[in-house]
């Protein structure tokens, strides 16, 4: 079958309002720029607080970006998979139905990716805000070395919670970028360590529906663990109103 380029579709403007709708308000946390110069050379601030007020308004406007770019691509998402994807073997002589299905694996994959993103960078955003000696970007990871920092018991509770709750979208998305993928059907053989057993099973792949399931499911917690963020950040800074990606 040829697809051709012509019937590759954007989403209409009625498909992208009804889609967007979905998506919870949430962008940058509202951090202000600062004249860091001006704060050093006029002694208001320690060079340790300049260095924390100036690195949270970047790393809020990556975060900005990342939300921004993970609602263009979970509506091009759910709109694909709303205008039918070809999933019999009919619906595969359908070359629109082959297009929509393969926009949505495209847009489905880039949705996972911007998710994990997004909180990984609150995550940079929570080693500036609330842990007294703060690490350098490239030793933040999730786990228990993050965690056992924060004394904060409101701050680490919401993590705890954002960790497990996120954890199985994280891992499907980690499926796709680093494993054999689980939204493809697992028919490999195995081999015993000492090479004298062979075998081989089947997984069967995460179906259409359940991937849209976790989707929305990943995509609330993550609205959750920005909210209830959000909140404790505004007790602690002046939080302006961000530029949000439901504009």
């Amino acid at each position: 079958m040829i697809l051709r380029m012509e019937n590759y579709k954007y989403p209409t403007n009625e498909e992208w309002l009804k889609v967007s709708r979905t998506f919870p308000e949430m962008g940058g946390f509202g951090f202000s720029f600062i004249k860091d110069i001006t704060l050093l050379l006029g002694g208001e601030k320690s060079i340790k607080e300049v260095h924390q007020i100036q690195n949270l308004y970047h790393w809020d406007l990556v975060l900005n970006t990342k939300i921004w770019n993970l609602r263009q691509s979970y509506v091009n998402t759910l709109v694909n998979f709303n205008r039918g994807i070809a999933q019999t073997d009919q619906e595969f002589k359908s070359e629109e139905k082959v297009i929509h299905l393969n926009q949505f694996e495209f847009y489905f994959e880039t949705t996972m990716y911007y998710l994990i993103s997004a909180r990984d960078v609150i995550l940079q955003i929570i080693n500036l805000a609330f842990i007294e000696k703060f690490s350098s970007e490239f030793d933040v990871r999730w786990g228990t070395s993050v965690i056992s920092k924060i004394e904060d018991l409101k701050i680490k509770d919401i993590l705890i919670t954002a960790s497990n709750n996120l954890k199985e979208i994280n891992d499907l998305r980690n499926s796709m970028a680093h494993r054999f993928p689980k939204t493809t059907n697992d028919f490999r053989s195995s081999i015993s360590e000492d090479g004298k057993r062979y075998g081989s099973f089947k997984r069967k792949a995460i179906d259409y529906d359940k991937r849209v399931d976790k989707l929305k499911t990943g995509i609330e917690n993550l609205y959750s663990f920005y909210t209830e963020l959000k909140l404790e950040l505004g007790k602690k800074f002046p939080l302006e109103k961000p530029y949000s990606s439901a504009m």
